[in-house]
């Protein structure tokens, strides 16, 4: 396995032709080219590069600046891939840079999704229940086109289409390091997780999650998706933070440096737009990875970054998960 002193930077995202119909998919700020099959590659490229900024990958660095020539590059792979007998189809594309700048890109097929699981209308989940919530006593009240819900209450939210994901609270702390927030291939924590408090699921094992949490008790991601909670009737996910410094108990608690001007995902060479305020900005924030759908979710006004407490995560509850592959899904938490 990769050690914290030999490892690769990567990112996984999503091939897929019916993106070239997507109209929010060929927008400036996700891609460089329009029509694009790749699933929000701007977002892509600026995670790889300030994880190769934070980690000296100069080569890497240097390399991520142009974005156009990173799109040329993926399309020439994907040709190659099919010229060898691989299908013009949805797949996982996994893109590695070791520290001398050199890629390697691993390809997976996947199944078909619609375009709404990766580009969907809100996180109000899909097909409302037709019966009325328990709050509306109103005999005359209709059926509304999301579930109003009061408090912390996402029970009774409606699940969209199979298949529904299940999730389960880790049973242990996933401390917060630079790995937690930036993508390489150390990613042992996240395999220690799994195997620790992975739930089981009839509809199969690839939509089963862990809901991690940090040393002070808070949700970060999950182990492979981005998460969004029901709070205070919003949508929230929780705030990330700066790669940089000390991370522990102590100052996931204080300020940090109490630099009022630190922002949350804040870049040595920062670039219009990164990931949205934290209500925390000038701390650390939760630890989770910088989810390139979660910043798309961010940037639509779906969600708002907030910390949430591990103790206020019950049994039976919705939530929204995301990723750069497999887009957005909804399942609840089980025991």
């Amino acid at each position: 396995m990769p050690s914290e002193s030999e490892f690769h930077l990567f990112t996984s995202l999503r091939y897929d032709p019916i993106l070239l119909t997507s109209e929010e998919n060929s927008q400036p700020w996700l891609n460089y080219v329009s029509p694009s099959p790749f699933y929000m590659l701007a977002y892509h490229r600026d995670r790889m590069l300030e994880a190769a900024q934070h980690f000296d990958f100069h080569t890497v660095a240097e390399k991520l600046q142009s974005g156009e020539s990173l799109h040329e590059e993926l399309s020439k792979e994907v040709k190659e891939y099919i010229e060898k007998g691989g299908q013009d189809e949805a797949m996982k594309l996994r893109i590695l840079f070791d520290k001398d700048g050199n890629m390697t890109v691993e390809f997976m097929p996947l199944p078909p999704v619609p375009l709404t699981t990766l580009y969907p209308p809100s996180l109000s989940p899909p097909n409302p229940a037709s019966q009325r919530h328990p709050a509306n006593t109103s005999t005359n009240a209709q059926p509304d086109s999301t579930v109003s819900l009061s408090s912390n209450d996402s029970s009774s939210l409606s699940k969209p289409d199979p298949p529904e994901w299940v999730f389960r609270l880790d049973t242990a702390a996933t401390p917060s390091t630079p790995f937690t927030l930036l993508k390489t291939t150390y990613r042992d924590f996240y395999d220690q997780s799994r195997n620790r408090a992975l739930p089981n699921n009839p509809q199969g094992q690839a939509y089963t999650e862990v809901l991690l949490y940090n040393e002070v008790s808070e949700l970060t991601e999950g182990t492979m998706t981005s998460l969004y909670l029901f709070r205070g009737g919003r949508w929230v996910t929780p705030p990330v933070g700066v790669p940089v410094g000390e991370f522990n108990s102590s100052t996931l608690k204080t300020s940090g440096d109490g630099n009022k001007d630190a922002d949350e995902g804040e870049l040595r060479k920062p670039f219009a737009g990164r990931w949205g305020h934290s209500v925390r900005s000038a701390k650390v924030g939760a630890g989770g990875q910088r989810g390139t759908s979660r910043r798309w979710a961010l940037k639509k006004g779906f969600c708002m970054e907030e910390p949430v407490s591990v103790d206020t995560v019950t049994v039976g509850e919705g939530v929204w998960v995301s990723n750069g592959v497999r887009g957005f899904g909804f399942g609840r938490v089980v025991e």
